[in-house]
């Protein structure tokens, strides 16, 4: 069985150890300067008063500020340490949590949405900042002063002190009847709000297609919903925080009149000093507000133990696609590669009758240094073979294998490091133009940089731009044209010097003219290099030296350009579409 994502939690907290136990000192020393307060009011009372006693009055009240002093400056310093102690261990688990990303395989990025996952990180990671910063200060600090303050009162009188026991068990009442309502309803907000959060990243991504379909206003109707239903959730915790603490009011309201009432009594009845009931009535203030702030707490605890749910859950999703305990460094690569029998499917469960595998049973073998085509119809298999090539999945069956090296048996970092794909859309970093460039090669000089840039025919828009390679691209690259994003793409894979190139339909979304500038630098770029190539345009890949036709996830036919248009098999039925003359 596993831990309690609160246990779990304290476990990380243990990393930070000293600096918590010196926070929990400090607490202790500010909560026990408190403590006398009231007892010096009732010597001022009882004694200095009514004696007339200066000298005293003055000691009683110097002592008082000491403390008062000495209290805050404890206070201050413990406020400083836990806090830098609680944004610590926050940043801490945000990077274990996006390091934890970066060692998932693809398939949870496809099932999950982005705006989900950023709330893992930024709005959970804040919960747990509340916990550690609000909750378990006021906690330590109200729950010592409960104890301390209920001892002395048995100290003082212990019939008070039973009468105002006799209200705690009520505070435990009252919150066992709403928590687990208050654990529920703290889910559906999570859930709720990371539908919320989806949603308004998937439609501040696609702002241009929204524009383009003129959907603004249906978005916003959409979005209103989601925030309207978390609205009304958010609503009923927030009505049972309130029940709650009402209900907490005025039990300590009960306690408190139920010490003016005997405690009056007995002042009538001489068996109290004035200045004792005074100062039992200060106590008590010490111990009913901190268990009415129980009760805020909860609340707080919740929302933690809903985000610290979320989190290690996350992090406790393992990766499906990882390095074998014994995988080895993959050496230089001359670029050989080849299939056996490889079957594939994205979906986890057994094909069922009626629904054939992404891949099935596909084989073949492609020398060192040649030009490899993919094409077929969409949904035929020709990105899950690049992505089982790059070891973005692992196969169901069969093996994928470089330079007879089975890529399971490798490190993925040695294998994609000799690895270069170039995307039909390129996604670049908000950053400058030559930071992404480097990505993949961070030690690059200025010198290798122009030379990547001009084979990519990129340096010459480069230059034109105001500030050149040090312009900033803006997210994703939207301050760049399709081509130009495309070029520098290429750029970054020449620059990294792979020895195995992929180009996932690399021009198909461009004009003639950057197509033409892409289709040299391609060209530039694949001399020498193994490098597959997913096309929709055939005339881009007749000089292929060898073409791959994927049908319904099978390898349907294997050749060269010529030798293909000579089968009359789906090849040349798809040249046959794309040339035949207009009508």
């Amino acid at each position: 069985m596993n831990p309690s994502p609160f246990r779990r939690f304290l476990s990380l907290a243990l990393t930070r150890k000293w600096s918590i136990l010196g926070g929990v000192a400090l607490i202790l020393l500010a909560t026990l300067l408190m403590l006398p307060a009231p007892w010096i009011l009732k010597l001022i009372i009882d004694r200095a008063l009514p004696e007339r006693d200066m000298g005293l009055l003055v000691k009683l009240l110097a002592a008082f500020s000491v403390l008062f002093v000495l209290r805050a400056w404890f206070t201050l310093l413990r406020n400083r340490i836990l806090q830098f102690t609680a944004m610590r261990l926050v940043c801490d688990l945000r990077i274990r949590v996006f390091a934890h990303l970066q060692s998932l395989s693809l398939r949870y990025f496809d099932t999950n949405q982005t705006g989900r996952t950023i709330a893992r990180i930024s709005q959970d990671t804040g919960e747990v900042y509340n916990l550690t910063n609000g909750f378990l200060i006021n906690l330590i600090a109200d729950s010592v002063t409960v104890v301390c303050v209920l001892g002395f009162l048995y100290w003082i009188e212990w019939r008070l002190a039973l009468a105002v026991t006799a209200v705690l068990p009520l505070f435990v009442l009252n919150y066992l009847y709403h928590r687990k309502r208050m654990r529920q309803e703290s889910r559906v907000h999570r859930d709720n709000w990371d539908k919320v959060m989806g949603f308004l990243n998937e439609r501040v991504a696609a702002a241009r297609v929204v524009k383009s379909f003129a959907k603004e206003r249906s978005e916003v109707d959409s979005f209103a919903s989601g925030i309207n239903a978390d609205y009304f959730n958010y609503s009923r915790i927030v009505l049972r925080n309130t029940k709650l603490s009402i209900v907490a009011d005025v039990l300590g309201s009960l306690g408190a009149l139920i010490v003016l009432a005997f405690g009056g009594w007995m002042v009538m009845q001489g068996r109290m000093q004035v200045g004792t009931l005074v100062a039992f009535n200060a106590y008590i203030t010490f111990i009913f507000p901190p268990i009415v702030r129980f009760v805020d707490l909860t609340a707080i605890f919740q929302r933690a133990n809903t985000a610290l749910e979320n989190l290690f859950e996350l992090l406790d999703t393992k990766p499906e696609v990882a390095d074998a305990p014994d995988a080895r460094e993959l050496p230089a690569i001359r670029g050989e590669v080849e299939l056996r029998d490889v079957s594939f499917d994205y979906d986890l469960e057994p094909p069922g009758k009626g629904r054939p595998r992404t891949l099935s049973e596909v084989s073949f073998a492609i020398p060192a240094g040649k030009v490899v085509a993919i094409v077929g119809p969409s949904g035929s298999g020709k990105s899950t073979l690049i992505n089982l090539i790059a070891r973005f999945y692992d196969v169901a069956s069969g093996a994928v294998l470089v330079d007879g090296h089975d890529i399971r048996g490798v490190t993925m970092e040695s294998l994609r490091r000799q690895i270069g794909i170039v995307l039909q859309e390129s996604v670049l970093f908000s950053g400058t133009l030559e930071e992404n460039l480097k990505y993949g090669r961070p030690d690059a000089t200025q010198e290798q940089i122009l030379d990547a840039a001009v084979a990519a025919n990129a340096h010459e828009f480069i230059t034109k731009l105001p500030d050149g390679y040090a312009t900033v691209v803006g997210e994703r690259g939207a301050k760049l044209s399709g081509g130009q994003r495309q070029r520098i793409a290429i750029a970054r894979a020449i620059l990294k010097d792979p020895r195995i190139l992929i180009f996932d339909e690399a021009t198909s979304a461009l004009d003639t003219q950057s197509e033409r500038l892409i289709q040299q630098a391609m060209d530039r770029l694949m001399q020498g290099r193994t490098s597959f190539i997913i096309a929709h345009r055939l005339s881009t890949i007749q000089n292929a030296d060898i073409i791959l036709v994927m049908d319904q996830g099978r390898l349907a036919e294997m050749g060269t350009h010529a030798e293909l248009l000579t089968r009359d098999g789906l090849y040349s039925k798809l040249h046959a579409l794309q040339f035949k003359d207009p009508v």
